[in-house]
């Protein structure tokens, strides 16, 4: 929808963050860290967060554990030179996180940790004159002239319009998985879709207790209870490990769960050394990140998934785990991964995600098509966290971050020079890449 935007803003700032999750907070944790929280606010600073409280999106929603450890999580409070984020330490859901430790934490409470975290800011922020206008959804941002953009936002309590005028735009509106990418993406040679639409489920769903629940469901009713999970990433192994420790998964049979991957699946190491001691030699010298030593950094498995992946494949002595079984894909036509689809009652795709990006128009109005939205899985923004136009040109004073941004700089944060997939975490989000963001603002 396009709705014309006339006369003086309602507000005008620096900068407008749109997305109040983990991702959009980031920059302002990361500019907390640096003591430099309190420069940007004075700037003039808008967030606009389409539910009802800004910090933890829908992080909380997902029945996994974390692939961060715990003491990660909460390195954003402890020390933080700023005390009303330093005071966290001590509130609940971060006491309950760091009783953790170096384990995994489930995504629930990390969920209650951001939300502590987003409570404070959202308190700090509005105390200093800076709107936080929850319960409300930007409809598009236009660029003027001058280079300033002027954000359309919706209350979606009555449907009200109001603009915001700002320098700078960051786009934190998440990533989602459009049904037509399964159409385009052939697994054993064909598509998922329309081929597999009765049985298939996408992975975020999936992930949630209500998605687990209708596999379940799906498994009781169908003709076998078997489960063929698609994808090579984090998400891919989360779900076998989700479907594994769920009720009904423990009631499945010998390789009941069968994932089919394209790309060797990694296991992560902290140093070269740890990986040997273990008989685990898969890797070379691009695979070690020359900042950390760590073996497979970004590309390997963490945690749960790691344990999971390990049993799966033997490594180190580990137990194997019989209900799973992987399938790794041939190119073209996979006779074996068809019979495997064809043969389970659920089919979950764990294939990615694709940004949800805000609508850009120019000052004539007229939309600006985004790199993301062409063919061929392309990034929302590039190594700046600059928002990229479709011909790739950088969009002035408009940037992203988050899930499915599509954001890689080794330069920024390291890891393995072999990787070339996306970075993304809470972590990562509030160290290097947000501070990116908030080093511009």
């Amino acid at each position: 929808m396009i709705v014309t935007m006339t006369g003086d803003p309602d507000i005008s700032v620096n900068a407008l963050i749109v997305g109040g999750g983990p991702a959009g907070l980031a920059p302002l944790v990361s500019a907390s860290r640096a003591g430099i929280l309190d420069r940007i606010l004075s700037a003039g600073l808008a967030i606009v967060e389409r539910g009802p409280a800004i910090g933890s999106g829908r992080i909380g929603s997902y029945a996994i554990n974390s692939d961060t450890a715990a003491n990660t999580l909460v390195n954003c409070v402890i020390g933080n030179p700023y005390p009303f984020l330093a005071g966290l330490t001590e509130c609940p859901a971060t006491v309950a996180v760091v009783a953790h430790g170096n384990g995994t934490v489930p995504l629930g409470l990390a969920g209650q940790l951001m939300a502590s975290i987003g409570g404070a800011l959202h308190e700090y922020i509005s105390a200093g004159g800076n709107p936080v206008l929850t319960g409300h959804e930007a409809i598009h941002t236009r660029q003027g002239e001058d280079g300033r953009w002027q954000t359309l936002v919706r209350r979606t309590a009555d449907g009200s319009h109001r603009t915001i005028e700002s320098r700078f735009v960051i786009l934190a509106t998440g990533g989602h998985q459009p049904d037509e990418c399964l159409e385009s993406q052939r697994v054993g040679g064909v598509p998922l879709l329309p081929t597999y639409a009765a049985k298939l489920i996408q992975s975020d769903a999936a992930l949630t207790a209500a998605g687990l629940t209708e596999i379940g469901r799906r498994l009781d009713a169908g003709p076998a209870r078997r489960v063929a999970i698609v994808g090579s990433s984090s998400s891919s192994m989360a779900c076998a490990n989700a479907v594994l420790r769920a009720p009904f998964g423990q009631e499945l049979s010998a390789g009941a769960v069968t994932l089919l991957h394209r790309r060797p699946l990694r296991i992560f190491y902290p140093s070269a050394e740890a990986a040997l001691a273990d008989g685990y030699d898969e890797f070379g010298p691009d695979d070690i990140c020359p900042l950390s030593g760590f073996v497979f950094r970004f590309a390997g498995f963490r945690l749960d998934s790691r344990e999971l992946a390990m049993s799966a494949r033997g490594i180190a002595g580990r137990a194997p785990e019989p209900r799973l079984r992987l399938h790794r894909l041939v190119p073209d036509i996979d006779p074996a991964a068809l019979d495997i689809l064809d043969d389970a009652s659920v089919i979950v795709a764990a294939l990615g995600y694709r940004p949800r990006a805000l609508p850009v128009l120019n000052a004539a109005g007229d939309p600006v098509a985004l790199l993301a939205v062409q063919p061929g899985a392309q990034p929302l923004v590039d190594k700046q966290c600059n928002v990229l136009a479709a011909n790739g040109a950088v969009i002035d004073g408009l940037m992203g971050i988050g899930l499915a941004a599509g954001f890689a700089s080794a330069e920024a944060i390291g890891g393995e020079p072999s990787f070339s997939g996306q970075t993304n975490g809470i972590w990562q989000w509030q160290n290097e890449i947000g501070a990116l963001i908030a080093r511009r603002l």
